[in-house]
């Protein structure tokens, strides 16, 4: 009876100590920018804006978490602590694509206002804007 307590204890004890290290590595796991990732969807920026813009809850069933290159004219470039900002415009006034370069991104030359771009980024959904994390440009 008393093996048999002290089996339990010892296995509980494992599976505890397991599932912290399992819980662990998926912490400390380096980010990673979309340069190394497949492209799920190839778009143009206003075409993702208008599908949102219609449809938010459909648009996140497509795009949400996906890996998304957008093409569009670049409106903005802001600057913002370490991270880096490209808006792109859409013909739809007042809205527009957020892609937040991955950090540590050189970009060489790098564009002005009013270029046309395409940019690589995972999709984190819509708040007014579009937004677009850990983004590389794409030649």
């Amino acid at each position: 009876m008393r093996k048999r307590r002290t089996i339990i204890w010892i296995s509980i004890l494992v599976i505890v100590l397991a599932a912290g290290a399992w819980g662990w590595h998926q912490f400390d796991k380096p980010h990673q920018s979309a340069a190394g990732q497949s492209t799920d969807v190839t778009i143009s920026g206003d075409t993702l804006y208008h599908q949102y813009q219609a449809d938010e809850h459909a648009s996140d069933q497509k795009y949400l978490g996906k890996v998304i290159a957008v093409t569009g004219h670049l409106t903005e470039i802001q600057h913002s602590g370490n991270s880096i900002i490209w808006i792109l415009s859409t013909q739809a006034g007042g809205g527009g694509i957020n892609c937040q370069l991955f950090a540590g991104t050189k970009v060489d030359p790098e564009p002005r206002t009013g270029d046309l771009v395409t940019l690589k980024g995972r999709c984190t959904g819509f708040l007014m804007d579009v937004s677009l994390v850990d983004c590389v440009p794409t030649k």
